[in-house]
């Protein structure tokens, strides 16, 4: 789930009219006043009628509306557009009314298509994965074993149970474009966490979380990668126990690439150049370099209060003019800011990327501007990975 937000804040975003069937849905025939009298955004007496609930029936209404939430941005729309595939509705996004902003449209899909918005939520998913360590080394178009989900949940849960962890393991697959996905939720560390019981007693309650494990297989590449906040040495044993329970193939130990390239970026004669039909504009913001010659790094910025001021020049007034100047210089990162335009879905945004020869992490972006910006990367010569996944959110390691 995403941040959570005030409730009242949900509801004064949603138009009365939807939340009037809103919570018909909840509570038919029990509201004590008319939604349509209400002025938009007059939330009091719906804030009023949901503490006179049951806990257990406030409580389904507070989840509720913290989901819309979660949906109501640019990659909750994306998301609807996978979920609907998986229903095979080719034209939701036409259908939710126009003058609906993001909450409006994440409350019309849960009012209207309820079977689309749960089956969005896996999508929903792999749009915040933020880092993504990619194998090259899986041969392409092996075959799936037939039980793959059971196989899968028994592999996680063996491997984990030694920590504490993994007792059970639900694994959920879906198709993604060309990417097979495989999105296991085994149960993490136990944990305690203070609560009110009925009478208002402050108690302690022991509950027992999942994480979340996501392996994307693409089958055309050849590649694995794999999402999860577990840490090493399990990240790799998940990678050999997916590959040889799932792919039927024995994995051997992960060797870091380096599939970024970014020696060039540091030199004048380069020029970011885009594609005019993405209409983005992009600046190298910062960049890190490594001096061989006395062993000691070095990070030169530009003036962000300046759009005119480039890298380049920060570079010569730091280091020299002289072109050879920089050869005993290795470059360690790249910070770029790119600009992208307000379209139908999405709001305009300046997000600063930053790649490591290692490393590219797309913070957020969503699935159809992260496709961009890692066009742009082959396009400059920085990305040599071996293959490109525009449905992946970041690489990482």
């Amino acid at each position: 789930m995403s941040q959570q937000v005030a409730i009242s804040s949900v509801l004064r975003a949603v138009p009365n009219h939807l939340l009037k069937r809103w919570f018909d849905d909840h509570v038919p025939g029990q509201l004590p006043f008319l939604i349509e009298s209400l002025e938009e955004g007059e939330i009091e007496p719906m804030l009023a009628f949901q503490d006179e609930l049951s806990p257990e029936k406030r409580d389904e209404m507070d989840i509720d509306l913290q989901n819309v939430h979660s949906f109501a941005n640019p990659a909750g729309m994306s998301a609807f557009c996978d979920g609907a595939q998986l229903h095979h509705v080719d034209d939701l996004m036409q259908r939710i009314p126009e003058d609906l902003d993001l909450y409006g449209r994440a409350m019309w899909v849960r009012l209207y298509e309820p079977e689309i918005f749960k089956s969005s939520a896996m999508f929903l998913q792999l749009e915040r994965c933020q880092f993504w360590r990619r194998r090259n080394d899986v041969p392409e178009d092996l075959a799936i074993a037939a039980d793959a989900k059971e196989r899968l949940s028994e592999a996680i849960s063996n491997l984990l149970r030694r920590d504490g962890r993994g007792r059970f393991t639900s694994v959920d697959i879906i198709k993604r474009n060309d990417v097979l996905y495989f999105i296991a939720h085994p149960d993490d560390y136990v944990r305690s966490e203070n609560t009110h019981d009925a009478g208002g007693r402050l108690t302690p309650m022991t509950i027992r979380p999942t994480t979340q494990i996501i392996f994307a297989y693409h089958p055309r590449e050849g590649s694995l990668q794999l999402a999860t906040s577990i840490k090493q040495p399990r990240k790799g044993q998940l990678e050999q126990e997916f590959s040889r329970v799932v792919l039927g193939w024995e994995l051997g130990a992960f060797q870091r690439e380096a599939p970024y390239q970014l020696g060039h970026l540091k030199n004048s004669t380069f020029t970011l150049i885009t594609d005019p039909m993405d209409r983005i504009r992009a600046r190298i913001e910062s960049i890190g370099l490594f001096n061989k010659a006395t062993n000691r790094p070095i990070t030169i910025g530009v003036d962000r209060k300046n759009e005119q001021d480039t890298i380049y020049q920060a570079i010569e007034e730091e280091i020299g003019k002289q072109s050879d100047s920089l050869w005993h210089f290795k470059t360690t990162f790249v910070e770029i800011k790119f600009h992208f335009p307000t379209s139908r879905f999405r709001r305009a945004s300046s997000p600063t990327i930053r790649v490591t020869p290692t490393s590219c992490n797309l913070a957020r972006l969503t699935s159809d501007r992260a496709e961009i910006v890692q066009k742009h990367l082959k396009m400059w010569g920085v990305d040599n990975a071996s293959g490109d996944q525009s449905a992946l959110a970041a690489m990482g390691g």
